[in-house]
């Protein structure tokens, strides 16, 4: 998932991604560790967008600070192996003549960065792919014969049933191995149909998962073509440039009637709030009809998915347990605002809220486990047991973290060093 780059948001370009994927006769949780220690899920950056977009809007010259990442899909399939769908997420900043017209661009990918992956894991493997051709999606198995139709009465024949047997057993052969090679490839077919329904609905829910991702929620909408971006926030200061309509910018803060915006990494402006449509909590924290103000920073994260499942790793207090997990995607880009500090607090406040939400009715779980979806991410997992603890006084919060799971500890280097248990 791609972080956002600098401030306006990435204008997509004509073509769209296209995904690309292998099968490996490997499981997902081989894969997936494969995965992590090649940092294939870690965002890098770019020498040049050349050789590795198949095209753009602008020249090639004129794009700068090259940056990509992978959204990777793992689908494990009936027979034990995994499929591995990969599509490169290319960003890089356009740098027009007119600086109005400059802006953070997504590019599609040529293919190269998606087949180097594939071909990286392969040997990292240490074993050939069950499908060795890399192809632009998961096609649908195609069956041997075609057997859309029952067996029932041929129209050309007399109307005895006995016509179209002969005709299926003509292919085979007219004895009962013939009858029954049909009946397997008939039940190979529709076992086949079913896995890929399955995965075409898993695909589909990860596409909308990376849809709501995509779009932060902290930007602010220009109303009409030549607003002014300033430097300062006074109608008399320098005009950085003048904004398009429907340009986006992320929201840093507000000061009077002046809402502070971030343009580029290394440059800011003020546009009049009249000028700008603001998101839903953005104005929910400014100024209120009756003139109270809301200082309140914007949350750090968010929760994007919420599930029920078995523990995802091999800790001993959680290990085949099943637990409610929350997928936590980051709102803020600010480092400094979304750390290990940052992470522990909102991890907490989960802990907290299901805790107190909880009801006898609900699916009895074993404890809590934070997912926060990101480059620079990890995973906090707490028992139910401790979590009550801390909640009823007889535990402080300090010595709470180190009886919880934290996987990498590096991650959240605010947080005391886990128990030796883990």
């Amino acid at each position: 998932m791609l972080s956002a780059l600098g401030t306006s948001i990435p204008r997509p370009a004509t073509a769209q991604a296209v995904p690309y994927a292998r099968t490996y006769a490997k499981s997902n949780e081989e894969v997936d560790k494969a995965l992590k220690e090649m940092q294939a899920y870690a965002g890098q950056k770019l020498p040049t967008v050349e050789g590795f977009v198949a095209n753009a809007e602008h020249p090639l010259d004129r794009y700068e600070r090259p940056f990509y990442q992978f959204s990777i899909d793992l689908l494990p399939t009936a027979s034990g192996t995994t499929v591995v769908r990969v599509t490169a997420k290319i960003t890089a900043w356009y740098a027009d003549r007119d600086p109005s017209k400059s802006a953070y661009e997504a590019l599609p990918s040529n293919g190269r960065l998606e087949l180097d992956l594939l071909d990286r894991l392969n040997e990292k493997l240490g074993n050939q792919p069950s499908a060795s051709a890399s192809r632009p999606d998961v096609q649908p198995p195609k069956p041997k014969l075609d057997l859309s139709s029952s067996l029932s009465a041929n129209p050309l024949a007399s109307g005895k049933t006995s016509a179209p047997t002969a005709s299926v057993s003509a292919g085979t052969a007219a004895d009962g191995p013939g009858s029954e090679e049909v009946t397997a490839l008939r039940g190979k077919r529709e076992a086949e149909e079913k896995r890929m329904r399955q995965l075409t609905t898993e695909l589909q829910n990860l596409q909308e998962i990376q849809r709501n991702q995509a779009h932060p929620l902290n930007l602010v909408v220009v109303k009409k073509t030549g607003t002014p971006v300033r430097a300062r926030p006074t109608a008399g200061s320098s005009v950085l440039f003048t904004a398009t309509a429907d340009d986006e910018f992320e929201f840093l803060d507000a000061d009077g009637e002046w809402i502070h915006v971030q343009i580029s990494p290394a440059l800011r402006g003020y546009i009049r709030r009249d000028n700008l449509d603001l998101p839903e909590y953005v104005a929910a924290r400014q100024k209120s009809p009756n003139g109270a103000p809301a200082n309140a920073k914007p949350e750090a994260f968010r929760v994007e998915r919420e599930e029920t499942g078995v523990f995802p790793g091999k800790w001993e207090a959680l290990r085949e347990k099943p637990v409610k997990i929350y997928t936590v995607q980051r709102v803020l880009q600010d480092s400094q605002e979304t750390g290990g500090t940052a992470k522990l607090n909102f991890a907490f406040s989960l802990f907290q809220k299901f805790s107190a939400d909880a009801t006898s009715s609900a699916p009895e779980v074993h404890g809590i486990v934070v997912i926060f979806d990101s480059a620079d991410g990890g995973i906090i997992a707490a028992t139910i047991a401790i979590i009550e603890q801390v909640r009823g006084g007889s535990l402080a919060r300090d010595d709470f973290w180190k009886y919880c799971y934290l996987d990498p500890a590096d991650a959240f280097r605010a947080a005391p060093k886990p128990s030796e248990k883990r």
